[in-house]
């Protein structure tokens, strides 16, 4: 995955590393993933030093595709993203995570000794996050937020 600072990373870059790690994936044309970034950022401000950081797993909106890497750049200098933010399309996403994404925004949560044990769908909040690493569970589980683009809602 290339970095919007040009960087080529893998997962195992952030996973497995003592420490929790949200790789949240989203678009900086989503509203409901643009309303996540405060929480986010200020998770990751709260966390990367010592126990959790967050990865953004940035794609196209419309079609789930690479997105383009000044864009993304700008966006998250403007929004003031601090944690690292990496550039994926559908079948990218997919491979390194193992899971399919059909949904965003959709964050992958991974323990300390970097086991998947959560996907959340839907609007990711910081009591969310404490709550899910409060479990400190390795039995991995799926749910959705209470808020969820309403083109995704459950059937």
């Amino acid at each position: 995955m290339t970095g919007i600072d040009g960087k080529q990373y893998v997962l195992s870059d952030f996973v497995g590393q003592g420490k929790w790690v949200l790789a949240n994936v989203w678009a900086t044309a989503c509203p409901y993933c643009r309303s996540e970034l405060f929480d986010l950022s200020n998770f990751h401000e709260a966390h990367y030093l010592d126990d959790a950081m967050v990865i953004g797993l940035t794609l196209e909106l419309t079609d789930f595709s690479m997105p383009d890497r000044e864009h993304v750049a700008q966006f998250s200098e403007d929004h003031l993203i601090e944690y690292p933010v990496l550039l994926v399309d559908k079948p990218l996403v997919e491979q390194v995570i193992g899971k399919p994404v059909d949904i965003i925004p959709v964050t992958f949560f991974y323990n300390p000794e970097g086991k998947l044990v959560y996907l959340l769908k839907g609007v990711l909040t910081e009591d969310i996050i404490e709550t899910v690493m409060a479990r400190k569970s390795s039995t991995y589980e799926e749910a959705w937020a209470k808020e969820v683009p309403p083109e995704y809602q459950p059937q």
